[in-house]
């Protein structure tokens, strides 16, 4: 009796992309059919003719001829080593086809009844391989490091390469995935670099420095208790750390932005507004920062920088598809960083490829980047990279409603490189972005609860930046850096109130310009294993033209707040030596001093830090710093009617001033757990006040205008200790632990001393991350990081709950108890997810960022709540979620 054999009426192939989802589906489909099912004949023979066609058209051949199914991953497929097949063969077997076209492949089959099953080849398959290669240098000089060592220590066997004469290496064939670098040379310190993520879709180029032991060596000691964290910059004692673009995507509440990495970090508090990434620095209001790109000054490189929250702004300007490993420093910083109160931003660009061209593209909720890089000229030194981005908002605000909120811009960054034989390097440098956010009320006056629905605003921002940078060095000790660059900065703001009957009243009118001009020089001389100098002159010429009107009361006519044309000058000049005093003590002492041409003041500013190493793994150190900056310009130029004229008796204010005192603690209590305690104290003087008031630019966060004669007679002092317990990647996880314990003061004009507004007395944060390995070959990576943060909550003055109000009147605050109530305590939690696919020449990479998941709110401040009746507190939450793709190719 003959079984009877029943056909799949449509036979087709089936990819799927998981070999264990595929086996699954594989069992269930073999136990529906098996009653039906005969095995396929054995001397069953078929003949094949394909010219460079694809594994799946031999598969379908196969299906024509015999009825066969299959099942295969079609990334296995993509990533196979031979993916182009020619193949002729008559009257042969299904297994002597396959094989033919499977050979060298990395992949093999196998066939269950009718079934065809396509499948990694364990045994042949090769790991997915990319390039790492770079320069050794020294970290004082700058020359290069031949013969120097260089070894992989994650790979298995170990990878290693040495440096030629030109401290060049090049490693080929590095398995993609995490990576742990170790570099060391004679007589020099081990640098190991952890955590470098190594794609299919880049090579990594790396510049590794150096840095000199004081003592001579018989042989190279590698040393364990590298610290992943440890800044760039060789003159830093305390308060800082370097930061990579890798974190700022994988961290929690990294959003790609340096500002919004830097909130994890002990010290760092923030406005209180979800919505902008304005940081404080150890209770120093976020003006306080100064920004550095390629060691120029810049401006505040943000999208939507407010002007009201100086210091402050939406998202960075800058993609991470841009920026190398950067430093922050919070305190006492060195002498080469002048005209800054409370921090520091040092930010580097990378330089291209200069022997392979290479692109990115990133489609996202918050913008759309295209980025490339590469070589430009065939002898493989001069290279280019640059990025563009424009804002997805402005391409759906097409059909959303007039009332929700218009946010357009868009951002271009380059850097041009072009290293010489005798010239030295020179590189030419730019960041250029274009801000338009319009805010409508929504004209049902109904839904209105109180006066932020009464208000409509239109923002425009234009900044750009280049720099021509050139890197010389002199001789086998020094080198000298030199930059000119010009910027421009554009602002322009206006506000409007609108009754119930939709009448617009003019509220605050804003345009600003402030382009500049700046030339740096930076000579840096090594005497020796122990000492080694940085002496170099700065000069800025700002030309500013600020014009502010504003209404006293609704439905007045503008009046004029600022008024002024002009330009003023701040030359800047600067010495720091470096000194290994023994075996165990490092010392930094420097000199800074600056003066500023608005009102012809010379300040002298000395910095000083020593380190003593108690043993490989701890360290203590104590640093000081007298630090000034100049206040925003539109204090100096406020118009002032006094004794029924109008004039500027803010001009000649002078620029504010701190003393920086800080201890440490670091220890590394094993090679991937550090712990760092840092007590600090500041004193601020020289602070512009409003005489017999609370007043104080200390506190200056939404102020548009200033229309009060100042002094300099207010102070501030800010006491605190931050804690750091943080393990690096290892065994697939990290997390951070960050507790800052502080207080924050200030006297006004009336010598009262009050809570300054950031005094949120503590500040914690938790940060986990964990990362998987996926696939067979290993080519995958998971990650998921999140964060939860505390706030004590900020200082605000209270209201006059019983003032006798009317609709569209604004709230009255009690002024004679100014910063008197603290808002509520202030929580967020953040969260980032992660999913990365290596394929053969290219990586593709998903990446969810959330701000604020639980949807926590946050304090604004008081309004009266037209249908309570009364006087509320304003509370409001933002949830910034985005989804984003990016393949490097």
């Amino acid at each position: 009796m003959k079984k009877r054999v029943k056909k799949l009426k449509k036979p087709r192939g089936i990819p799927f992309h998981s070999v264990g989802t595929g086996l699954l589906f594989l069992m269930a489909l073999t136990f529906l059919l098996l009653p039906s099912i005969t095995l396929y004949s054995q001397s069953q023979t078929i003949s094949v003719k394909i010219e460079n066609g694809s594994f799946e058209d031999v598969l379908k051949e196969i299906r024509k001829q015999t009825g066969m199914n299959y099942l295969f991953n079609e990334e296995q497929l993509q990533n196979a080593k031979t993916n182009t097949i020619s193949i002729k063969i008559e009257k042969a077997s299904v297994e002597e086809v396959l094989k033919l076209c499977f050979k060298d492949s990395g992949l093999t089959f196998e066939i269950i009844d009718d079934v065809i099953i396509i499948k990694p080849n364990i045994q042949k398959q090769k790991p997915l391989v990319q390039v790492i290669r770079g320069r050794v240098l020294d970290s004082e000089t700058e020359l290069p490091l031949p013969f120097a060592s260089v070894v992989i220590s994650t790979t298995s066997p170990l990878m290693g390469a040495t440096t030629d004469e030109n401290g060049v290496f090049r490693l080929e064939k590095v398995p993609v995935g995490r990576h742990n670098i170790t570099v060391s040379y004679l007589g020099y310190e081990t640098k190991i670099i952890p955590e470098l993520m190594l794609t299919t879709g880049k090579e990594f180029v790396l510049n590794i420095k150096l840095k000199e032991e004081a003592s001579e060596m018989d042989e190279v000691v590698v040393k364990a208790y590298t610290k992943k964290d440890k800044p760039l910059n060789s003159m830093t004692t305390v308060s800082a750390r370097t930061f990579s673009v890798e974190e700022t995507q994988r961290y929690a509440g990294g959003f790609d932005d340096p500002a919004r990495l830097a909130s994890a970090f002990a010290g760092i508090s923030t406005t209180g507004d979800q919505s902008n990434n304005g940081i404080v620095i150890r209770g120093n209001a976020p003006k306080g920062l100064l920004w550095r790109m390629e060691g120029v000054d810049i401006p505040n490189p943000n999208h939507f920088k407010e002007w009201a929250m100086i210091g402050a702004g939406g998202i960075s300007a800058l993609s991470s598809l841009m920026l190398s490993d950067s430093d922050f420093l919070t305190g006492a910083f060195p002498a080469q960083y002048g005209n800054a109160l409370s921090g520091v931003f040092d930010l580097k660009l990378r330089s291209g490829n200069n022997e392979k061209h290479e692109q990115a593209f990133q489609a996202g909720a918050i913008g759309l980047d295209f980025s490339s890089e590469g070589p430009l000229s065939s002898n493989k030194k001069a290279s280019y990279v640059f990025n563009y981005r424009y804002s997805t908002f402005g391409i759906i605000k097409l059909i959303l409603p007039d009332y929700v909120p218009s946010m357009n811009y868009q951002d271009f960054c380059f850097k041009l490189n072009f290293p010489t034989n005798k010239a030295g390097i020179f590189s030419v440098w730019g960041l250029g972005f274009i801000d338009k956010s319009i805010s409508e009320i929504n004209t049902d006056t109904a839904t209105w609860s109180n006066i932020v629905n009464q208000q409509d605003y239109t923002t425009r921002l234009k900044v750009g930046v280049a720099g021509i940078n050139h890197n010389y060095i002199i001789g086998s000790k020094a080198f000298i850096k030199s930059s000119v660059s010009v910027s421009s900065d554009y602002f322009s703001y206006d506000e409007d109130y609108v009754d119930y009957d939709l009448t617009h009243y003019q509220q605050i009118q804003i345009e600003n310009s402030n382009p500049k001009f700046n030339f740096s020089s930076t000579v840096n001389y090594k005497t020796g294993a122990r000492h080694t100098n940085r002496t170099g002159v700065v000069f800025s010429n700002t030309n500013y033209n600020t014009n502010i009107m504003y209404a006293p009361i609704v439905g007045a006519d503008l009046e004029s707040a600022v008024n002024q044309t002009g330009e003023t000058m701040i030359y800047q000049f600067f010495t720091q030596s470096k000194v290994l005093l023994g075996s165990r003590f490092t010392s930094n002492i420097g000199l800074h001093s600056q003066y500023t041409g608005l009102n012809n003041e010379f300040v002298v500013e000395p910095r000083m830090g020593i380190t003593y190493d108690i043993s490989e793994r701890q360290s203590v150190s104590l640093a000081y710093g007298k630090h000034s900056m100049i206040e925003p310009l539109f204090i100096y130029f406020a118009d002032v009617y006094k004794e029924n004229n109008l004039l500027q008796p803010n001009r000649d204010l002078h620029v504010t001033k701190a003393h920086h005192f800080i201890a440490a603690y670091d220890f590394s209590i094993t090679p991937g757990l550090r712990l760092k305690i840092e007590p600090y104290y500041q004193y601020l003087y020289d602070v512009p006040v409003t005489p017999d008031s609370s007043f104080s630019t200390i506190n200056l966060a939404r102020e548009f205008y200033i229309t009060s004669e100042l002094n300099n007679e207010g102070t501030g002092t800010n006491i605190g200790i931050d804690f750091t317990l943080e393990r690096f990647l290892k065994d697939g996880y990290y997390y951070l632990i960050t507790a800052s314990i502080f207080d924050s003061k200030y006297t006004g004009g009336d010598g009262i001393e009050r809570n300054t507004m950031y005094n949120s007395s503590y500040v914690f944060n938790f940060l986990f991350g964990k990362e998987w390995v996926l696939g067979n070959l290993k080519n995958k990576i998971l990650s998921a990081s999140g964060k939860l943060n505390f706030n004590g909550g900020c200082w605000f003055t209270p209201a006059i709950s019983d003032f006798p109000y009317q609709k569209g009147d604004q709230v009255i605050l009690d002024y004679s108890n100014p910063f008197s109530y603290q808002g509520p305590l202030a929580y967020k939690v953040d969260a980032t997810v992660n999913y990365r696919i290596n394929r053969k020449k290219s990586a593709g990479t998903w990446t969810l960022h959330v701000i604020n998941l639980v949807t926590s709110k946050t304090f604004y401040g008081f309004v009266y709540d037209y249908k309570k009746g009364k006087v509320t507190e304003y509370k409001n939450y933002v949830v910034v979620p985005s989804l984003s793709y990016k393949i490097e190719f």
